[in-house]
Order: structure tokens, then C-alpha cells, then sequence
């Protein structure tokens, strides 16, 4: 697996390297229902694509534009080295998504991507 990138709808792109935790998960959208009868029904409505990973190494510049989408709720596509969509969708992390120093360096920040497919 090699760079990655992610692509906003104004062609802004960031690139940057998953460390070892890359992981792409599909999530079924679903709800289970029993009867009075004890009959369990599950209805499944669709399913999305989750993809998590984290990053080190980046640019002030970089951080703050992959921090800005996460304020704007900004839709954007992940591609990898082949230019294959990977997935496309919007970052859901609970907090800022880069927001951390590498050490021992005060110019390149590390964080955690989420982002999760509509």
C-alpha cells in the first residue's frame, strides 16, 4: 500500500502515508425486531464504507486544510496510488483530525483519519 489521497470537490488535495493501522470496514445499516411470538425479523437498509488510519509527517499546511474539511463537513473522495477510489465520503472523527506534533519536530503533525461513506 502506498500514498494516499484525499480529494476535496475543488480538486484541493492532500497527500499522505497510512502508518501500519489502515483499515477498511463496511457497515451494514440494519435494524432486528422480535415478535411477541419470540420471531426475530432483521432488516437491512444498506451498507457504507469506513475506512480508518493514521498519519504522521505532515505539513502545517496540509493539517489545517484536512482540519478545515472536518469544520465544513466538506464531502470528500480518498484515492490510492492507482488512482482507484478508495472511498468516498465525509470525516466523522470525534475530535480535530490532526492535531499533534511529531516529535521532536514543531513544524510536521500526526492525527487519525475516519472517514465514513454516505
Amino acid at each position: 500500500m502506498g500514498a494516499f489521497r484525499l480529494v476535496d470537490s475543488a480538486s484541493n488535495v492532500v497527500s499522505m502515508n497510512p502508518d501500519w493501522d489502515y483499515k477498511l470496514e463496511s457497515k451494514k445499516i440494519e435494524n432486528l425486531h422480535r415478535t411477541r411470538s419470540g420471531v426475530q425479523y432483521r432488516f437491512k437498509w444498506g451498507e457504507y464504507a469506513r475506512v480508518k488510519f493514521k498519519v504522521s509527517d505532515l505539513t502545517s499546511a496540509d493539517a489545517c486544510q484536512i482540519n478545515s474539511w472536518w469544520g465544513g463537513n466538506e464531502s470528500l473522495r480518498l484515492f490510492d496510488t492507482s488512482s482507484t477510489v478508495v472511498c468516498s465520503g465525509y470525516l466523522v472523527n470525534a475530535n480535530v483530525p490532526i492535531g499533534q506534533f511529531v516529535k521532536p519536530y514543531i513544524d510536521l503533525f500526526q492525527g487519525a483519519i475516519e472517514l465514513e461513506g454516505y
